[in-house]
């Protein structure tokens, strides 16, 4: 009994990598199908340049190294990275890759991302999160202006422009999802707020409670690309031989997200405003935008749509649509009134002639209705497409 004992002492103490490294075997069958999600960066240049309030945000929280990491994701590597979750508490999590054991707890994680580790800890996948200083009522305010009410669901349509980017950017660096983006999760709300506000909050434990959630989830997509790689290289891991994707520009927010968020910029306000402006449309923004190479063409998580009436405008943005609208009607005016003017002069002087006998009656032209002759000018817009989604540089 007691070699029996002994002997299943010893197998159970086997790891998995182990017992399949000589067969090749790196991760699990469920995990071969597993999309991944690329990692994202933030293009600071555009921001600065279009005096985005983001920028100020993340630097008065030391964020701005976590939205600069261009670096290459391993598909094989980040499935191993996942499949391989072993014991951790609330603060710490373990795993291994290549057989070398990984294990860190947020304040490794801080010190690998080069961001702070401090402020608030609490994590929800599900309900609004619960502390002294901080109310729900007071986030929705924040964010959806004061009269907004508290709902079972938010939406991102309903953000102004510099909080709904800061929603897409929550939602593809710090806590990523695969689709779904016009739907605002408590948690995202509770990420924003603090961000917005400049309350310290755990970013480095956010991102490991949001990898546990993942691991936990069957057929999640697994996310973090190149935070994944950073983490790889720091414990040691070989990368040299192993199937990598670089970043693209669609992995690249900036002007081209915008973009495909359904904005584009007025040239002559130099303002960006919504391109479809109708109202009676909920526009639903594109479930796959952000995704990486291996995501491509695969269905996102939809969120289920209220029926309410849908897009709507904020107070500043409707204004701003509104003094386009004034401009364009002005630019009309003025116009039709320099082609009545020269019509004017053109028929005197053809009288002149005509009394100087130099042309004949049929030579004068006859009046017609200025209005008929006056050019589209509506050409302020500029219509942004998808040229952003080319290959990024290295």
């Amino acid at each position: 009994m007691g070699r029996k004992r002994g002997a299943r002492k010893n197998v159970q103490s086997v790891e998995p990598q182990q017992l399949f490294s000589h067969h090749g075997i790196r991760y699990p069958q469920a995990y071969y199908d597993r999309k991944i999600l690329a990692g994202k960066i933030l293009d600071f240049d555009f921001c600065t340049a279009e005096n985005f309030p983001i920028v100020g945000w993340l630097d008065n929280l030391g964020l701005r190294s976590l939205f600069m990491i261009n670096l290459p994701y391993y598909p094989d590597l980040m499935k191993e990275f996942y499949a391989n979750f072993g014991f951790s508490t609330s603060v710490t999590l373990s795993t291994s890759v290549n057989g070398k054991p990984i294990m860190m707890n947020y304040a490794t994680l801080a010190s690998i991302l080069d961001i702070p580790c401090d402020g608030t800890k609490s994590w929800s996948n599900r309900n609004w999160i619960e502390e002294d200083n901080f109310t729900k009522e007071e986030c929705v305010h924040s964010l959806f202006g004061e009269h907004a009410q508290l709902v079972d669901k938010m939406y991102s349509r309903n953000l102004t422009l510099d909080y709904r980017f800061l929603h897409r950017v929550v939602a593809t660096h710090i806590l990523p999802k695969s689709g779904g983006f016009d739907e605002v999760t408590h948690m995202e709300a509770y990420t924003m707020f603090h961000i917005i506000t400049g309350r310290r909050i755990n970013i480095p434990l956010l991102i490991l409670n949001h990898m546990k959630a993942i691991h936990s989830r069957e057929n999640a997509r697994l996310a973090y690309g190149n935070i994944v790689t950073k983490i790889l290289m720091h414990f040691g891991i070989e990368l040299d031989k192993e199937v990598h994707h670089a970043l693209q520009m669609c992995d690249k927010l900036g002007k081209g997200t915008l973009g495909r968020m359904g904005f584009k910029k007025h040239k002559r306000l130099g303002t960006w405003i919504p391109r479809n402006d109708d109202s009676d449309r909920i526009e639903e923004e594109n479930e796959g935008d952000e995704e990486g190479e291996e995501a491509q063409g695969q269905e996102g998580m939809a969120p289920a749509v209220e029926s309410s009436p849908a897009h709507l405008f904020t107070t500043s943005q409707f204004e701003q649509l509104m003094q386009a609208i004034h401009g364009i009607e002005s630019n009309q005016r003025n116009i039709a009134k320099e082609l009545k003017s020269i019509k004017s002069k053109r028929t005197r002087l053809e009288r002149k002639l005509f009394e100087k006998g130099l042309i004949g009656n049929e030579g004068i032209t006859h009046s017609s209705s200025p209005e008929d002759e006056v050019e589209d000018h509506n050409t302020d817009i500029e219509d942004l497409g998808d040229d952003d989604d080319d290959r990024m540089e290295d």
